[in-house]
């Protein structure tokens, strides 16, 4: 379906500014971005084909740039990736399986527990250099990516605190590495969705730019934050991602 040039260039602007905090604070907000392009949209699939197509772009590009500035866990990244795809491909036989609805509650259930327990370690410091756990690692990626799978998001809103609360890494740290992670699983999905034909070019290449653009831009901020403010920062989109989950679940 041909998308008119005014709903293309609000898209657009739209993707500007959700890749910039996305960017900023770790997270592709997929989940934000796809009711947007729902409503350019005939069809729930290509909408989220053309979603998760997006939200790799834009995560790529801010994992880049912040690979450049050093908050990137090469090791925890790998393991994330692996683990999660595995879990993403595991998930995504059993969507048909589990109804909808109660996947978005218990999605948005996590993702604000994951909230609350974030903000309420404001006044404490990440360790400095956390300990390998790679059984760990590999239960939060094969987790993540197995719920994601079943709902079809890449669900960086709740490996990124399960990085910053159960492995201990820093939050910059843990911003990059999630993206990265985010990225890779993204770039999975799309493929999937490219060879069952369930992606708007037009919509994916515009909206794809400035998400890139957006979250290369808001990367290069997360470092001039404190551990103590981008914990809440981070927190506060959480919350706000809640919502969304909460909204699309009781609605759609």
């Amino acid at each position: 379906m041909a998308v008119d040039p005014f709903t293309l260039a609000v898209l657009a602007a739209l993707g500007l500014a959700i890749g910039f905090v996305g960017g900023l604070v770790g997270l592709v907000l997929g989940v934000v971005r796809f009711p947007l392009i729902f409503g350019a949209e005939a069809s729930a699939s290509v909408a989220a084909g053309t979603n998760i197509g997006i939200s790799a772009l834009g995560a790529l590009a801010a994992a880049i740039r912040h690979m450049r500035q050093n908050n990137l866990h090469r090791r925890v990244f790998v393991v994330m990736a692996v683990t999660g795809a595995a879990g993403a491909f595991i998930g995504s036989r059993f969507t048909h399986v589990v109804p909808a609805q109660g996947l978005l509650l218990l999605v948005g259930a996590i993702v604000s527990y994951e909230a609350f327990s974030l903000i309420k370690s404001l006044g404490q410091k990440s360790a400095e250099n956390p300990r390998p756990n790679l059984a760990l690692e590999s239960a939060i990626g094969l987790g993540v990516g197995f719920l994601g799978g079943l709902v079809g998001l890449v669900l960086g809103s709740i490996r990124l605190p399960a990085m910053i609360n159960a492995l201990k890494m820093e939050p910059r740290v843990a911003v990059g590495t999630n993206l990265a992670a985010s990225a890779a699983m993204g770039a999975a999905g799309l493929i999937g969705h490219i060879l069952n034909g369930e992606v708007d070019y037009e919509v994916l290449g515009v909206m794809g730019a400035t998400a890139m653009a957006g979250g290369f831009i808001g990367a290069k901020y997360t470092g001039r934050f404190g551990e103590r403010t981008l914990k809440l920062m981070i927190g506060l989109v959480l919350v706000a991602v809640a919502a969304v989950m909460f909204w699309r679940a009781l609605y759609s």
